[in-house]
Protein backbone atom coordinates (compact mmCIF):
# COMPACT_ATOMS: atom_id res chain seq x y z
CA UNK A 1 0.00 0.00 0.00
CA UNK A 2 0.89 3.55 -0.20
CA UNK A 3 1.82 5.59 2.73
CA UNK A 4 -1.20 7.85 1.71
CA UNK A 5 -3.60 5.17 1.78
CA UNK A 6 -1.94 4.02 4.94
CA UNK A 7 -2.42 7.53 6.36
CA UNK A 8 -6.24 7.59 5.21
CA UNK A 9 -6.86 4.37 6.90
CA UNK A 10 -5.62 5.52 9.89
CA UNK A 11 -7.13 8.75 9.56
CA UNK A 12 -10.54 6.97 9.15
CA UNK A 13 -9.47 4.54 11.95
CA UNK A 14 -9.35 7.39 14.42
CA UNK A 15 -12.16 9.05 13.64
CA UNK A 16 -14.59 6.34 14.08
CA UNK A 17 -12.78 5.55 17.13
CA UNK A 18 -13.04 8.73 18.50
CA UNK A 19 -16.79 9.21 17.01
CA UNK A 20 -17.72 5.95 19.39
CA UNK A 21 -15.66 6.82 22.47
CA UNK A 22 -17.90 10.45 22.42
CA UNK A 23 -21.06 8.10 21.90
CA UNK A 24 -19.71 6.13 25.05
CA UNK A 25 -18.94 8.76 27.08
CA UNK A 26 -22.01 10.81 26.01
CA UNK A 27 -24.06 7.08 27.46
CA UNK A 28 -22.12 7.00 30.83
CA UNK A 29 -22.97 10.90 31.50
CA UNK A 30 -26.70 9.66 30.38
CA UNK A 31 -26.57 6.60 32.56
CA UNK A 32 -24.97 8.19 35.43
CA UNK A 33 -27.25 11.74 35.58
CA UNK A 34 -30.32 9.04 35.78
CA UNK A 35 -29.06 7.43 38.51
CA UNK A 36 -28.80 10.14 40.11
CA UNK A 37 -31.57 11.57 39.74
CA UNK A 38 -33.80 8.30 40.84
CA UNK A 39 -31.48 7.66 44.23
CA UNK A 40 -30.18 10.76 45.38
CA UNK A 41 -28.25 9.16 48.08
CA UNK A 42 -26.40 7.25 45.70
CA UNK A 43 -24.74 10.44 44.86
CA UNK A 44 -22.41 10.35 48.07
CA UNK A 45 -21.05 6.96 46.51
CA UNK A 46 -20.73 8.00 43.61
CA UNK A 47 -18.90 11.66 44.68
CA UNK A 48 -16.19 9.42 46.58
CA UNK A 49 -15.53 7.15 43.83
CA UNK A 50 -14.92 10.44 41.77
CA UNK A 51 -12.88 11.83 44.23
CA UNK A 52 -10.74 8.21 44.22
CA UNK A 53 -10.17 8.46 41.10
CA UNK A 54 -9.08 11.54 40.52
CA UNK A 55 -6.84 11.19 43.36
CA UNK A 56 -5.26 8.54 41.55
CA UNK A 57 -5.18 10.97 38.60
CA UNK A 58 -3.82 13.08 40.58
CA UNK A 59 -1.03 10.72 42.19
CA UNK A 60 -0.14 9.35 38.66
CA UNK A 61 0.25 12.77 37.36
CA UNK A 62 2.99 13.66 40.50
CA UNK A 63 5.09 10.50 39.58
CA UNK A 64 4.83 10.53 35.61
CA UNK A 65 8.24 12.34 34.56
CA UNK A 66 8.36 14.43 31.57
CA UNK A 67 11.91 13.12 30.73
CA UNK A 68 11.17 9.43 29.53
CA UNK A 69 10.84 9.48 25.82
CA UNK A 70 14.77 11.07 24.25
CA UNK A 71 14.12 14.18 21.72
CA UNK A 72 15.40 11.88 18.90
CA UNK A 73 11.92 9.53 19.32
CA UNK A 74 9.69 12.79 19.28
CA UNK A 75 11.06 13.73 16.30
CA UNK A 76 10.48 10.74 14.53
CA UNK A 77 6.94 10.71 15.66
CA UNK A 78 6.39 14.48 15.61
CA UNK A 79 4.92 14.54 18.58
CA UNK A 80 5.92 17.47 21.02
CA UNK A 81 7.54 17.34 24.47
CA UNK A 82 4.69 18.93 26.31
CA UNK A 83 2.64 15.20 25.64
CA UNK A 84 5.13 13.26 27.25
CA UNK A 85 3.83 14.03 31.10
CA UNK A 86 0.38 13.49 30.16
CA UNK A 87 0.78 10.10 28.46
CA UNK A 88 2.81 9.02 31.05
CA UNK A 89 -0.45 10.08 33.53
CA UNK A 90 -2.51 7.56 31.59
CA UNK A 91 -0.30 5.13 31.58
CA UNK A 92 0.30 5.32 35.43
CA UNK A 93 -3.41 5.39 36.14
CA UNK A 94 -4.38 2.63 34.07
CA UNK A 95 -1.18 0.53 35.88
CA UNK A 96 -2.59 1.50 38.98
CA UNK A 97 -6.44 0.91 37.93
CA UNK A 98 -5.71 -2.71 36.66
CA UNK A 99 -3.70 -3.91 39.38
CA UNK A 100 -5.89 -2.73 42.07
CA UNK A 101 -8.60 -4.10 40.10
CA UNK A 102 -6.55 -7.34 39.87
CA UNK A 103 -6.20 -7.71 43.52
CA UNK A 104 -9.34 -7.04 44.39
CA UNK A 105 -10.81 -9.69 41.92
CA UNK A 106 -8.04 -12.02 43.42
CA UNK A 107 -8.85 -11.18 47.04
CA UNK A 108 -12.98 -11.97 46.46
CA UNK A 109 -11.96 -15.26 44.89
CA UNK A 110 -10.01 -16.19 47.93
CA UNK A 111 -11.73 -15.20 50.67
CA UNK A 112 -15.03 -16.14 49.50
CA UNK A 113 -14.71 -20.03 50.67
CA UNK A 114 -14.05 -18.63 54.04
CA UNK A 115 -17.12 -16.74 54.16
CA UNK A 116 -19.58 -19.80 53.66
Amino acid sequence: MEYTTVLSLVNIGLIVTYTLLGIALLGAVWATVKGLLANPKGAKMALLGLVGVAVIIFLAYLFSSGSDISEIVLDKTNTSQWWVRPVGTGLLTFYILFIGVVGLILTTEVLRPFKK
